[in-house]
């Protein structure tokens, strides 16, 4: 009778910290607080319900190692950090991590995977209706979310590849054409709000994964047919007249930025040039372990621009900060992630968290995904999902 009852307890712990991991994904897209009080709540269920204690089964997993340079070096790079106030706060960002061992405790199968995805998709699908009827002038923008039209947030445009990603995986699987059609208007409408966003990275992302979605829409046809639908979805995001204002400013642009920088004056309009040229000489002058965490802002008070905080990257963000392991523990976590998700591709989860560490890993590129709390927390709530792969 006592098993039988802490089995319904079990049971009824884990629905509801499943509820709220739930919760978290659909909130992501509204901004930053809904989400982190959502995955609090998951987080005190695991504690109060005893999964704390899977924590030691989970450390000694293989997939678990790369977590853990992420968890001490920036602890250990406050020992000789330059900026002890912005070092503290990056090594606070730690605690997100935690949500690793959440989705690890979690009891989770495709099922589950798919009802998670279900609501992911309505938070991203709220937020390209309130973008079209914004962007149609019949609301005013949310300035505070990030729902909607007028923002340039690299975080929802993360999560909207991610979704038009996943929706492209379920669409080869449809069993009915009524299914393929709900897909279909997912990622329409996805790529509607990529267009809408202002955001280049998220123009220059789509473009890149736009063979992968072509290539699951149109998976019963030849090459030819799949390349041409690629660039029928790239002409797609080319008809938003504010994808065309954006590209037309910024080939402008840079070709002002070109002379400027022949000149050997530093950028003007695109500080992400200065930004990258003075974290690369930060590393090459420092290889082994870096200037520890939030030092790049005293390296670059003295260059007459806008003082860099990070390396707007996630490879030199990790050089700058801890040299030669803070960039091997990224490739690290990244490899880890990839490997063992593409041996389970053909699953739900499999694809998930692929699409996952392929859209934060080219995101990486120009942003710092693993400081922005939303994709870190969007990272390491899927790299604990990596603990119910079966390989």
């Amino acid at each position: 009778m006592q098993n039988l009852k802490q089995r319904v307890l079990n049971i009824k712990s884990d629905d509801l910290m499943f509820s709220f991991i739930v919760l978290t994904f659909f909130l992501l897209p509204t901004g930053t607080a809904p989400p982190l009080i959502s995955i609090g709540m998951a987080f005190l269920v695991w504690l109060i319900s005893g999964k704390v204690f899977t924590i030691k089964s989970v450390i000694q997993q293989s997939w678990f190692f790369p977590v853990i340079p992420f968890l001490i070096l920036p602890w250990i790079g406050l020992l000789y950090s330059q900026n002890l106030d912005l070092g503290v706060d990056y090594a606070l960002k730690t605690k997100y991590w935690l949500a690793v061992f959440v989705t690890a405790g979690l009891s989770l199968d495709e099922k589950r995977v798919c009802l998670l995805l279900k609501w992911f998709w309505a938070g991203l699908f709220i937020g390209a209706f309130l973008a079209l009827i914004q962007f149609a002038g019949l609301m005013a923008p949310i300035n505070r979310l990030y729902l909607g039209f007028g923002t340039a947030h690299t975080l929802v445009v993360m999560y909207l590849l991610i979704g038009i990603l996943m929706a492209s995986f379920f669409f080869k699987r449809a069993e009915s054409w009524k299914s393929r059609a709900i897909l279909l208007l997912l990622i329409f409408a996805f790529i509607f709000h990529v267009a809408v966003l202002r955001g280049r990275a998220g123009y220059l992302f789509f473009i890149i994964i736009s063979p992968v979605v072509a290539n699951n829409l149109m998976y019963k046809f030849s090459l030819k047919i799949k390349v041409m639908v690629s660039l029928i979805l790239v002409c797609s995001l080319l008809l938003s007249p504010v994808v065309r204002k954006v590209a037309t400013y910024t080939f402008n642009n840079l070709k002002m930025e070109k002379e400027t920088i022949l000149k050997g004056k530093d950028a003007i309009e695109f500080p992400r040039f200065f930004i990258f040229s003075e974290s690369i000489k930060v590393i090459i002058a420092h290889p082994l372990i870096g200037i520890g965490p939030g030092s790049i802002r005293e390296t670059t008070k003295s260059k007459g621009m806008q003082v860099a905080t990070h390396g707007h990257n996630n490879f030199l963000y990790m050089g700058t900060s801890f040299g030669v392991f803070g960039i091997a523990a990224c490739f690290w976590l990244f490899w880890k992630m990839f490997t063992l998700s593409w041996q389970s591709r053909d699953t739900a989860l499999g694809y998930f968290i692929f699409s996952t560490g392929m859209v934060l890993f080219l995101g990486g590129m120009l942003d710092t995904q693993i400081l922005n709390t939303g994709t870190l927390l969007f990272l390491s709530l899927t790299y604990g999902m990596l603990n119910h792969l079966k390989t």
